[in-house]
């Protein structure tokens, strides 16, 4: 699979998956490799600049929990949040039924 095309949609993924539950940073990218079968793979420095840039955008906000004795920042979705998810799920089926047409009235 394309690694581009996924990182454009990264934002719409990493949404997704906090609308789900909340999660901390480790968790978020284990449940999105489990998710998407290990093809796409977010990596530390990739995930973690993506979460501060939401939270900064007030999409997620981040809280400390402490967990059998360990700290973690566990990161849930905002209103906000909510909204751009909804916003971005329509873009990526407006796309996606675009693309489909396109390449299903093509002869092979």
């Amino acid at each position: 699979m394309n690694q581009q095309l996924l990182k454009g949609h990264s934002r719409l993924l990493i949404l997704a998956a906090l609308n789900k539950q909340p999660m901390h940073g480790y968790a978020l990218s284990e449940f999105l490799k489990e998710e998407m079968a290990e093809t796409f793979k977010f990596g530390v420095g990739m995930l973690y600049p993506l979460l501060h840039k939401l939270e900064q955008d007030r999409y997620i906000v981040g809280r400390w929990e402490e967990s059998a004795g360990l700290r973690k920042r566990v990161y849930r979705l905002t209103k906000r949040g909510e909204k751009e998810l909804r916003e971005k799920k329509q873009e990526w089926d407006n796309m996606s039924l675009l693309v489909r047409n396109v390449i299903n009235d093509t002869a092979i």
